[in-house]
């Protein structure tokens, strides 16, 4: 009997023979997951936020209108603020904010809260803003009448502070009155700003106009015209002025400092700048003649070669007492270094040295240079060292080419070199004149 075989049907597939590793593999492959895994729990879903409370919108401020009323207490005013006032736009910020604050609390300001306002104004725009709110106030005022003069004096000083001269000037033409400071903040205004001109037109109109020409007031404005005709040049106009304050019997202070200074830049008139000291010096009982005066003397006779008148100018002011500060020392410390008589001169040199020393200001940096620039001259290298390493904080270029040229010039080649690669370390370049002395000594 034959042997029966099952046969397959056609529709199904041998099984591929696998190796032994990939029947481990494929064994790992398909175990359920749970055999080698923890069970895993559902995520649990996070409890929404609960949405967050409407914002309240910002409370606006009211803006003072300037052509309207909008108040009740403005209900029966008819006045209209100057045109300046309210052209100027309001501040965003500052002194605008504090006003519309104020308008809106129903808190009138008072007189000090306007001129600690305006104190503390940084731009034209904060003045324009406390000025517009300052005129609708008084505009709208029971009385009437326009601005009173303290506030006046405040809104013109805070435009003139500010450098807008035509607002201060249209402050100024609408004051009903005016005292001298008023006229003095414009005519310094004016000077600060370098309109020479309108500022010595303004001080003539004061002289005609003003009744009362004392106090500090016509102390500033003298002031302000005297600097303003040495620097256009006028001195006709500035010994007109002079004529007034001996007249008025003002020659003293920073008055007579400006006259000095006046005829010191006005060419060679050392002669009447003297004159003007001896007035200063009768009054030296009353007021201490300052060291301005006596300094800018100093000065023109240095520039004009007259080294011994600038020494004598400097005895008397040590004669009479007058402190002297690094301006007037490091002044008569560059008279001496050009000047001929070494030996008078340096005795003196000496002495001003000592004096430095006495009042703490050796180690100043233009004493210093002084100092420096004055040994050198005579050929004292060792104490011009001293004077050198003496100088407090960091020199600056000017002592630096000092002492480099003191080396140069007394045949100390290598110092001089040693120090001017010591500057260039420093963070600072030598001068040409510096560079070229050095460079010549190396020649030789």
């Amino acid at each position: 009997m034959a042997r029966c075989s099952h046969a397959k049907p056609f529709c199904a597939t041998a099984t591929p023979r696998l190796s032994r590793r990939r029947r481990h593999l494929s064994a790992n492959a398909t175990s359920p997951a749970s055999s080698t895994s923890k069970p895993r729990f559902p995520a649990l879903n996070k409890p929404a936020k609960p949405p967050p409370p409407p914002l309240l919108s910002r409370p606006k401020l009211p803006v003072p209108n300037l052509t309207t009323t909008d108040t009740a207490d403005d209900k029966d005013c008819t006045k209209k603020p100057p045109p300046e006032s309210a052209a100027a736009p309001p501040s965003s910020s500052g002194a605008g904010d504090v006003l519309r604050l104020m308008d809106a609390l129903g808190l009138p300001p008072d007189e000090d809260v306007y001129i600690s306002l305006l104190r503390d104004c940084a731009s034209s725009a904060e003045v324009a803003a406390v000025h517009a709110h300052l005129a609708r106030r008084c505009a709208c005022a029971p009385a009437g009448g326009g601005l009173p003069l303290p506030l006046s004096n405040r809104v013109l000083l805070s435009y003139a502070a500010c450098g807008d001269i035509g607002a201060a000037r249209r402050v100024f033409d609408e004051m009903p009155a005016r005292n001298s400071m008023a006229w003095a903040t414009m005519v310094s205004a004016y000077s600060d700003a370098r309109f020479h001109h309108d500022a010595m037109r303004l001080f003539a109109l004061m002289c005609h106009e003003a009744r009362d020409l004392t106090g500090d007031g016509f102390a500033h404005a003298t002031v302000a015209v005297l600097r303003s005709c040495t620097r256009a040049g006028e001195l006709r106009l500035g010994e007109q002025v002079q004529a007034l304050v001996v007249k008025e019997g003002r020659v003293c202070g920073d008055i007579g400092s400006a006259l000095v200074q006046l005829y010191c830049e006005s060419g060679s008139l050392h002669r009447r700048a003297r004159q003007v000291l001896a007035m200063m010096m009768e009054r030296h009982c009353h007021e201490t003649v300052p060291e301005a005066a006596w300094t800018s003397l100093i000065t023109a006779c240095h520039r004009d070669g007259l080294l011994d008148e600038a020494t004598d100018v400097f005895r008397d002011m040590a004669s009479a007492g007058v402190p002297r500060s690094s301006f007037s020392l490091s002044s008569i410390l560059a008279v001496f270094a050009e000047s001929e008589n070494q030996q008078h001169q340096g005795c003196c040199g000496e002495q001003v040295h000592a004096d430095t020393i006495k009042r703490g200001v050796d180690t100043n940096q233009f004493v210093g240079s002084g100092l420096v620039h004055m040994y050198a001259k005579q050929g004292r290298l060792a104490d011009a060292a001293r004077a050198f390493e003496a100088i407090g904080g960091r020199p600056d270029a000017v002592c630096w080419n000092a002492m480099a040229m003191a080396y140069a010039r007394g045949g100390r080649y290598k110092q001089a070199a040693r120090v001017m690669y010591q500057m260039k370390a420093a963070g600072m370049n030598p001068s040409e004149e510096m560079t070229d002395a050095v460079r010549l000594a190396c020649f030789r």
